[in-house]
């Protein structure tokens, strides 16, 4: 029962984190940031990298992982 909590808590934070990041990050490099949308599906990486654009249009180069999301938006 430990691990099932633990675990529910690390997605929680993680999420959270991720939530932070894209809707309140003040840089769109922040590196834990970059990290968790890297590592995401397609579908939420490109929600989570149009979100950045949209907060930080004057951003010159994507946010690792968002190279191929930043141009198209």
């Amino acid at each position: 029962m430990f691990i099932i909590r633990l675990l529910v808590l690390l997605i929680i934070a993680v999420g959270g984190y991720w939530a932070y990041y894209v809707f309140a990050a003040s840089s769109p490099y922040d590196q834990i940031g970059v990290a968790i949308n890297s590592h995401l599906p397609n579908e939420a990486r490109a929600y989570g990298c149009a979100e950045l654009k949209k907060r930080h249009a004057s951003a010159q180069a994507a946010p690792e992982g968002c190279e191929g999301y930043w141009t198209a938006i």
